[in-house]
């Protein structure tokens, strides 16, 4: 909710504390990568979708997540590699 509000900094306040109850959340760990990415801190962005995929590595989403931030950082050949992987799973 404080996403779709664009109350990001809250957001990732509320993803942190939702980790610390269960680190092993993976939608967590997305929807932080997508906040952080609204805030522009698009490389620890990529950090919460690795720790996304680690848990979940089937989660096409993550892995566009993963692509688009790495695209903003300049990593383009990384961010294909996420697009790839994100089609094989079927993300359309």
């Amino acid at each position: 909710a404080l996403g779709n509000l664009k109350r990001y900094d809250e957001a990732v306040a509320s993803y942190e504390k939702a980790l610390a109850i269960d680190p092993k959340y993976a939608i967590a760990w997305f929807n932080r990568g997508i906040a952080l990415g609204n805030l522009g801190r698009h490389q620890e962005a990529v950090a919460s979708y690795d720790k996304a995929i680690a848990l979940d590595p089937k989660d096409a989403s993550a892995w566009v997540g993963r692509g688009n931030a790495l695209r903003k950082i300049g990593s383009e050949r990384e961010a294909e590699k996420s697009f790839q992987r994100a089609r094989e799973l079927g993300y359309k």
